[in-house]
């Protein structure tokens, strides 16, 4: 925390501020979620993941109760789990009626797809001649690769989601030049859409190297064991806390060209928010840029 205190420029603060005071939080549909999402800011934007076991009935369940909670939902919407065109309306339909207006379009991990759409570019092309629809459609971007795709077959499926979609979500990452390297790749390429930069939150140290090896994140996981220091920061303590993370992405925050940051908490909400408050308190409070969503987690004791 103490190299962010070292950024002084007031275009450098408020970038800064900006986004951790406002991050979009990532939740499982399990038990425990509600308590989970009752620790997040009001009004926060939450995602709600979506998964082969639980089924897309699950993932709209829990987006309509963030919505009476008072939450901006953005649910996960997997296409290999989409049957046909008039289950895709239905559950258009289902969104709109509760006042979701943004979803997140992603292939999903179904061995095999339900229906008609393979991936999320198939279904995406499908939103896109749909009226009315969410106005704000998601799609997810891998910077460590991705196991079903070599990489040319990867970027290409990406261009043709991008065409499509209104914002990209980085796959959780621990090394942030790999999110930088990629990022300038895509700038290069002709992307222009905003990227949120994906980043883990507070978590048990076993339980992130579990769910990293389980992605596939292989370089990440490299990097884990390769540099000492954050090696042995995880063997100090049961939790990890991405502070180097955060540090890295810093300079690109904002109109630096990440439009903020996508913290997925695996239900460990409390403790991510209590960590991003801390953040905020250290480096944007002192400076009046104080925002009111973070205040009260700001007085929430770090554990660990």
């Amino acid at each position: 925390m103490n190299d962010l205190l070292r950024l002084t420029t007031a275009e450098e603060i408020g970038r800064s501020c900006a986004a951790l005071a406002a991050p979009r939080y990532e939740l499982l549909p399990l038990k425990g979620m509600q308590e989970a999402a009752r620790s997040l800011p009001p009004g926060a934007v939450v995602t709600m993941t979506c998964s082969p076991r639980h089924g897309l009935e699950r993932t709209l369940e829990a987006a309509e109760w963030l919505v009476g909670a008072g939450f901006q939902a953005v649910p996960h919407i997997a296409a290999r789990l989409v049957r046909d065109p008039a289950h895709l309306r239905r559950l258009v339909e289902r969104m709109l009626a509760a006042g979701i207006d943004d979803c997140f379009v992603v292939g999903g991990d179904a061995d095999r797809p339900a229906g008609e759409y393979p991936g999320g570019v198939e279904l995406l092309e499908a939103m896109a001649a749909m009226s009315p629809r969410p106005a704000r459609l998601g799609v997810p971007a891998y910077p460590e690769g991705h196991h079903r795709f070599d990489d040319p077959d990867l970027q290409r499926v990406l261009d043709a989601k991008a065409a499509l979609a209104d914002y990209v979500v980085t796959q959780m990452c621990f090394e942030p030049s790999t999110v930088l390297a990629w990022l300038e790749r895509q700038r290069r390429s002709g992307m222009t859409l905003p990227v949120y930069a994906g980043i883990p939150g507070v978590l048990d140290r076993t339980r992130l190297l579990s769910v990293a090896m389980r992605l596939g994140l292989g370089a990440s996981t490299r990097v884990l064991s390769r540099r000492k220091g954050l090696v042995g920061r995880l063997l100090q303590s049961d939790l990890y806390r991405p502070d180097d993370l955060l540090q890295g992405l810093f300079p690109a925050l904002g109109d630096g060209g990440i439009a903020g940051l996508h913290v997925y908490t695996f239900n460990q909400a409390a403790a991510t928010r209590a960590w991003l408050a801390a953040h905020h308190a250290a480096h944007c409070r002192r400076h009046g840029l104080e925002g009111p969503e973070m205040s009260e987690a700001a007085t929430v004791e770090q554990p660990g």
